[in-house]
């Protein structure tokens, strides 16, 4: 079969239902489809073939859709090469892939001697025998090239297959039992694999996608939602932020989905609180899709959860020997299941690495509670020792979080030639307060744990999907703040706590 043939299905049972909903008007089922239909035999007689892979570099979202799931449809692989993000960086991961060709909707976007302007397409009926001639059904075929976020260096990439894209979304079907009554938003552009995998998923259960386009977030974009009766969202934490200071309730909505970034407690109580109690939170990664979900329920029984494995999801916390650790017992966590890929793309260090007897490790800290619940503790970089003793992210950044002037927050470590790990934090702000009066609070809670600085910032720097850049982070706050080699008046404080801290008097001032 082909990932996308319940489209067609669909287009055949309900032709006149809306499929896409946008600001400027509704596309049917069977108009979408005949589109659809339309691009991929335009791509195939450019020349474009099954496992071939394809950048795909548009402006408009509905081309980008239109043009993905056309490449769906003849087998070829894809990935999104953002406009955003400049022709060099674009040129580069053409190379690295070896992209046979790159798709855009405008000449000015680019794409090198291989690039080819969409071609307008018309809602044509096509015959049946053309259809047969044009769709591959090999479900090893390849759907979508993954890229990781990039976060913690160069980006890698993997293949996702048409089978591996099924399974995935055989595991999303339940989770929210979407079907042909929902309407799905996605919150982010359909560049980002969370977005179009979301719509494409939605879609294939029936649902009607709405495409915000030329609307930004605003009170007319949350009055066109509730106007299309959006029942499902998508979204990262900075889409939660700007819907609660708009502050206008999402009454259609039955479920948000946030993921792709840690999200804070106060975060989930102010959206649930003043936009819509529906809120799931989704620990997930490009290599596994959703590996947890935590339900309002859940959300409401355990703070700070991101919920449970999703089936047929396994998971566990292990050790450094790959031994399981007992409940309550911070370790790495690792994940096996139908959908999770398997390596990546010409890359055998990070693939050593990732993947090891069956299971990969997404790189992040974390424990299980009793009743199954995952509590993140930050990525394994991220782990700060100071004087000896382990300090997760996660420990700091909740702490803090709960100070009602504090906005969002982020933990890292200052290297220290005797001390190894400072503990500190970054924080942006939602009133003023000093930093002393921040490290006090945190102290309070946390005891000797607590972050020794606490840098007060206008915004984190962020990648695309919203994630906080701490390598970044860490280099912005150490320019102003410390010397070279670590001397002066801040080693010494240093040592001030290090020897309060042996003694076992926290410091106070």
């Amino acid at each position: 079969m082909n990932l996308i043939d319940a489209i067609h299905q669909h287009a055949l049972a309900r032709p006149e239902a809306p499929a896409i909903v946008t600001p400027k008007g509704r596309l049917s089922w069977r108009h979408f489809d005949q589109r659809v239909w339309s691009m991929a035999q335009r791509l195939h007689g450019a020349g474009i073939r099954a496992h071939d892979r394809i950048g795909l570099t548009t402006i408009s979202p509905l081309n980008h859709l239109i043009a993905s799931t056309a490449l769906a449809r003849i087998g070829a692989a894809h990935i999104a090469l953002t406009p955003s993000d400049g022709p060099e960086l674009r040129a580069d991961i053409q190379r690295r892939l070896c992209l046979s060709r790159v798709l855009c909707d405008h000449e000015d976007l680019g794409g090198g001697p291989n690039a080819l302007v969409l071609p307008r397409t018309e809602a044509l009926d096509l015959s049946v025998a053309e259809h047969e001639r044009i769709r591959c059904d090999d479900p090893e075929a390849p759907w979508l090239i993954l890229q990781s976020s990039g976060t913690t260096g160069h980006p890698k990439f993997a293949m996702l297959t048409q089978r591996e894209a099924i399974e995935r979304y055989r595991r999303y079907r339940p989770l929210f039992n979407c079907g042909p009554q929902d309407v799905f938003w996605p919150a982010s552009r359909l560049d980002f694999v969370v977005a179009k995998q979301r719509s494409l998923f939605s879609m294939l259960a029936g649902a009607t996608l709405c495409l915000s386009t030329g609307l930004a977030m605003s009170p007319e974009l949350v009055a066109f939602l509730e106007e299309t009766g959006v029942t499902l969202a998508c979204g990262t934490p900075s889409h939660l932020h700007a819907l609660i200071d708009m502050g206008v309730p999402m009454p259609t909505l039955r479920v948000f989905e946030a993921r792709s970034a840690v999200i804070s407690e106060r975060l989930r109580r102010d959206f649930r609180a003043r936009i819509s109690d529906a809120l799931h939170i989704v620990y997930a990664t490009n290599e596994g899709e959703t590996l947890t979900l935590a339900t309002p329920l859940q959300l409401s029984q355990q703070p700070d959860t991101v919920g449970r494995p999703v089936a047929p999801i396994e998971l566990q916390i292990v050790d450094s020997t790959g031994t399981p650790l007992p409940v309550g017992q911070t370790g790495e966590i690792r994940v096996r299941g139908p959908g999770i890929v398997t390596s990546y793309l010409d890359h055998p260090e990070a693939t050593a690495r990732s993947f090891r007897e069956g299971w990969f490790h997404p790189g992040d800290l974390g424990y299980l509670s009793e009743s199954g619940d995952l509590f993140l503790q930050g990525r394994m970089d991220d782990m700060m020792i100071f004087d000896g003793m382990n300090i997760y992210p996660a420990e700091i950044e909740q702490a803090l979080s709960a100070h009602p002037a504090v906005r969002e927050v982020a933990a890292f470590a200052l290297r220290h030639q005797k001390f190894q790990d400072i503990p500190a934090a970054a924080v942006t702000l939602r009133e003023p307060v000093g930093e002393a009066d921040l490290i006090v609070f945190a102290q309070a809670r946390m005891g000797l744990r607590h972050p020794r600085r606490v840098f007060v910032l206008e915004a984190f720097p962020r990648n695309a999907m919203g994630k906080i850049l701490k390598r970044t982070l860490r280099e912005q706050v150490l320019s102003p703040h410390t010397s070279a080699g670590g001397q002066g008046s801040g080693e010494r404080e240093l040592n001030v706590w290090g020897r309060a801290h042996r003694a076992g008097h926290p410091r106070t001032d």
